[in-house]
């Protein structure tokens, strides 16, 4: 078997289906997985897994049953007992391994990525994120060493069972809902795994969906890649919102782990604006708690952890490296640029409903007028007021990203910029009193990405121009 090493992600693995990940390598790929998770334990002879348990769930890609079928398989010859949880989002299938008595967990998904991909994420006992630093590498090398797993004298066996409503209970739980306001929103599940948490938050909470664009369950995904952050991706959402004039919109991706906001207006919320929400939101929950973010944006986030009082600490992107470092630290909350958003309530696991009901509450109470001690008023704050403080103080570019050759292009930006204060926690961030910005090599595609911050709109385009102008040049 002719392996494509590139399918193994510093966060996963994923890959173009059938031609760089099929039923068949993922079969391989659980023999390593299994190897991972039990070659520590004694009693893990070929005969003696059947103590072990594994959760395995899948979302609605083309690809979704096939792997799920052959990933249980892969377990069941190897003598480990599966909980088969079925069709369900990825932050399901995380609550599952970190509530259930298992000993890992796979669930099948490609996240945002076109309908030709396949792929899966694995976690360890308690949701424990398997990564690159972790796990995923000896996994690849396993494959292409062409291992072979013993296959057990016990087959294990396959439990089903439905997780969703004990997950709901969860996420609820950690929320007053009585405060929530009968908020009018705008939603769009882009055909992906969300279209189940909008049934439960109709039964569950006094908010009116004005409009759900694309419910269906569809993995061939038919107004392409299902990523919120492009935006070629937010039309249809900002029509509906300036037709129907909501009180604010959200948007999830496919397997419904991240979540976007519009105000009400429309205007697409730059997640490092949800993410200084949020932080003062958490942080008044959990007064002089640690907030974890990645690299790409970090001025705004700062602000709004010293204004209540928080301490900021700075990760490298990826979800599964955020949520090492989030369980290390005992972090109350944490967030990506991307969309992702971690949380102590959750098991310091990322969710994507979390995000909406903490966006319900501050808007349906006064507590968002101390969130980032702003003067409070008799009446409620609309998103795009609530916003005001940070977008006219904070302004904060799109992520640009370039396709590139050059393997020098890093040095090349930091030799042009070496007068900046400049960190290497993830690629290279670059600081100037008055602007600030961050470049990386993707983690899952061959992509230079460049994020902007700066002091007013003006000197953020001038060097916006400036930066895309010199990289094109180099790249």
């Amino acid at each position: 078997m002719n392996i494509d090493t590139s399918i193994f992600k510093a966060y996963d693995i994923r890959g173009i289906y059938p031609e760089q990940i099929n039923a068949d390598l993922v079969y391989k790929i659980i023999q390593g997985y299994v190897q991972l998770i039990t070659r520590k334990d004694a009693e893990t002879n070929a005969e003696g897994r059947g103590n072990f348990l594994v959760v395995v769930g899948h979302d609605m890609r083309l690809s979704g049953e096939e792997f799920s079928e052959s990933a249980i398989s892969a377990l069941t010859d190897a003598g480990i007992n599966v909980i088969d949880i079925g069709l369900v989002s990825t932050d399901q299938l995380y609550f599952a391994a970190a509530t259930l008595p298992v000993a890992g967990g796979i669930q099948i998904t490609a996240s945002h990525n076109p309908k030709e991909f396949g792929g899966m994420k694995l976690v360890r006992a308690k949701g424990a994120p398997i990564s690159g630093d972790s796990g995923i590498y000896e996994i690849r090398d396993m494959v292409i060493s062409n291992f072979q797993f013993p296959i057990s004298k016990n087959k294990g066996k396959v439990e089903k069972k439905d997780i969703k409503q004990e997950y709901f209970d969860h996420v609820f739980k950690t929320f007053d809902v009585s405060k929530i306001k009968p908020l009018k929103i705008v939603a769009n599940t882009n055909f992906g795994m969300a279209t189940q948490v909008i049934d439960e938050l109709k039964k569950r909470l006094p908010i009116e969906f004005l409009e759900v664009v694309n419910p269906e369950l569809d993995g061939n995904f038919p107004k392409g890649p299902s990523d919120p952050l492009l935006p070629s991706n937010r039309g249809e959402t900002i029509a509906a919102i300036e037709k129907l004039h909501p009180d604010f919109g959200v948007a999830w991706d496919g397997d419904a782990d991240r979540c976007f906001f519009f105000d009400e207006n429309g205007k697409f919320i730059t997640p490092a604006y949800i993410n200084a929400l949020l932080a003062g939101y958490y942080l008044q929950k959990y007064p002089g708690g640690k907030v974890l973010h990645d690299t790409r944006v970090v001025r705004v986030i700062d602000y709004a952890i010293a204004q209540n009082h928080g301490v900021a600490i700075m990760n490298k992107a990826g979800h599964s490296f955020i949520k090492e470092r989030m369980a290390k630290e005992d972090a109350v909350f944490g967030n990506e640029t991307s969309g992702h958003y971690y949380f102590k309530d959750n098991f310091y696991l990322d969710n994507g409903l979390f995000p909406l009901l903490a966006v319900l509450d501050i808007l349906s109470t006064e507590t968002q007028k101390n969130s980032l001690q702003m003067p409070t008023e008799a009446k409620p704050m609309t998103f795009s007021e609530l916003l005001k403080p940070l977008r006219e103080k904070f302004y904060i570019s799109e992520e640009i990203n370039f396709e590139f050759t050059n393997t020098n292009i890093l040095e090349d930006i930091k030799n042009k910029y070496s007068d900046a204060e400049i960190d290497n926690t993830d690629g290279f961030s670059f600081s100037y009193p008055s602007w600030r910005f961050n470049v990386r090599s993707s983690n899952t595609q061959n992509l230079l990405r460049l994020n902007l911050e700066a002091d007013s709109e003006e000197l953020l385009k001038q060097k916006t121009d400036e930066l895309v102008g010199f990289i094109n040049e180099v790249k």
